[in-house]
This record gives structure tokens, sequence and C-alpha cells, in this order.
């Protein structure tokens, strides 16, 4: 296998990340970088740049600068990253909804209006991440969006998942919050991203399941959720 990105520290991470949810890789697993390197065709060095993003999505842990390992990998991860990303998002959607730029409104308007008829899995999900992007764009400043920017990994290729399986369930979850922007109702517009991240990782977390990468009984935990709205009804952002 070669890699045909231009970013190949990123083409690492989604390689790895691809091994993982196909249930390839486990929690604890050792990960050769060697191995690695020899079958992607590079060098160490953009193997061990793509551990450090997998690390900052949980998924790796270093002991040590030559040895890397399969974090703890399994529903809760997924939950936990998709709270946090649920919560940022709250946050800009927020924003959006008070500010009502008619620009903004205009052009989510439009991307609402292709989404209501797509029904494949990858236009979809381009339009889906336009959608976000043009709401982060509006409604968060440069700090924040550094912080969204970390979320691109785990959470986009869970949320593929949640497509694939849940397209038309995903599709009303995003006009949801597109109603509450247009109306200009911060506190609902946040719930309804908030809702709809959740949505996504738990339709990821059942399509994981169903393929055997997660087993079938996890224990649930729904406490982080809980936090998670209690945090957006109290934001003044």
């Amino acid at each position: 296998m070669k890699l045909e990105r231009a970013n190949t520290s990123e083409a690492v991470a989604a390689y790895v990340l691809g091994r993982l949810f196909a249930g390839e890789l486990t929690s604890g697993q050792r990960l050769d970088l060697d191995a690695i390197a020899e079958e992607l065709g590079v060098s160490r060095v953009p193997v061990r740049e793509g551990l450090i993003q997998l690390e900052r999505d949980g998924l790796v842990e270093r002991a040590h600068y030559k040895r890397a390992f399969v974090a703890e990998f399994d529903d809760a991860t997924v939950r936990e990253a998709f709270e946090l990303y649920g919560m940022l998002s709250a946050l800009t959607n927020r924003r959006v909804a008070r500010r009502r730029d008619p620009e903004v409104l205009e052009a989510l308007t439009k991307l609402d209006e292709s989404l209501a008829g797509c029904d494949d899995p990858d236009e979809y999900e381009s339009l889906a991440r336009e959608f976000r992007r043009v709401v982060n764009v509006a409604g968060a400043g440069n700090h924040l969006r550094a912080l969204l920017r970390t979320f691109s990994g785990l959470v986009p290729v869970a949320a593929r998942f949640a497509i694939d399986d849940n397209l038309a369930e995903e599709r009303a979850a995003l006009h949801a919050e597109f109603l509450a922007l247009r109306s200009g109702r911060p506190a609902a517009a946040g719930e309804a991203a908030l809702a709809h991240i959740r949505l996504t990782a738990e339709n990821a977390i059942a399509a994981l399941r169903s393929r055997g990468v997660f087993p079938e009984h996890p224990t649930e935990d729904d406490d982080g959720w809980d936090d998670a709205a209690r945090v957006v009804e109290g934001s003044d952002a």
C-alpha cells in the first residue's frame, strides 16, 4: 500500500483509524512503527507524527518514544469524543442563531435544501461537513476553531458509520438544527446540535456493535451527556 495524500502523517493516522474501526486492532495491542512504515512506504517520522495525532484523540498510548499501543477503544471512548465535540458545536450554533447573519443563513438554507433530497452517503457527508464548517467559521473565534479542528480523526470516521446506517435519521437531525438556527433561537440551536451529535454517537456505536467491533452488551453511561446539556443550557456565549 502506498500513500497518496500530501500530508503523510494524516494519511498514517487515517490508515490506523481504518484498521481500528475495522476491528483489526484492539485495545492494548502494540503498534509496530517499522511495520506500519514499511506497509505504507514511508519513513518512521510521519508514522510517529500520525500516532501523535491519534494520541490526542485518546486512541494511542505511548509508553516510550519507540513504543506505542492502542488505547482503550470502546463505546465510552466514542461517546466521550462526541460529547466534547457536541459541547463546542452547541456553542457555535448558539452564536450563529443569536447573530442571524443573512449571508450565513442563506448559505445554510442552500445546504439544507441540498441535504433534503440527498440519499447518497458520500454526498450527504460532504454537504453535512460543509454545513458544520459554515456554522463553525461564522460562530467560532480563532481559539474555538483550533479546538474544533482537533476533532479530525475519531469523530468524522465514527460519524460515517452513522451516516451509512441511519442517513434519513441523521438528515432529520441536521434539519432540526437548521430550523433552530434560522429561527434565531440560541438555546434551541444549542440543544439541537447536542441532540444531533448525541444521536450520531449512538448510531455510530450501534453500527460498530453490529459489525462486531464493539461487544453487543456494553455498560451504558449517559451521565456525560447530562453534564454537556447543563453546560449548554448555562452558556451565555
